[in-house]
């Protein structure tokens, strides 16, 4: 069976709803050290290098306080030029 994973502009809105506190993508990208464009290319599931990916990931989990992976996410990652579809959970 396949679950869909939340992206994570779905994880960083029912965030804001759930607990009431807003994390905007600008505070995302700035505790990752990336630019705001490439969170918010991630956020609408456009490719983008691991390294961002892993960053933006990680400063999502510190803002949350939960933790994040890239296997709990819907991320397309690009690669050397070539993009590796999002992973189906338990692949």
């Amino acid at each position: 069976m396949v679950v869909e994973k939340p992206t994570l502009l779905e994880l960083r809105r029912s965030y804001d709803q759930l607990l009431g506190k807003q994390i905007t993508s600008r505070q995302v990208a700035e505790k990752a050290g990336v630019p705001v464009a490439d969170e918010f290319m991630m956020e609408l599931g456009c490719p983008v290098s691991l390294e961002v990916a892993s960053r933006v990931i990680k400063a999502f989990s510190i803002l949350t306080g939960q933790q994040y992976s890239l296997r709990d996410i819907t991320v397309s990652i690009k690669d050397a030029g070539s993009i590796v579809p999002p992973m189906a959970k338990g692949k």
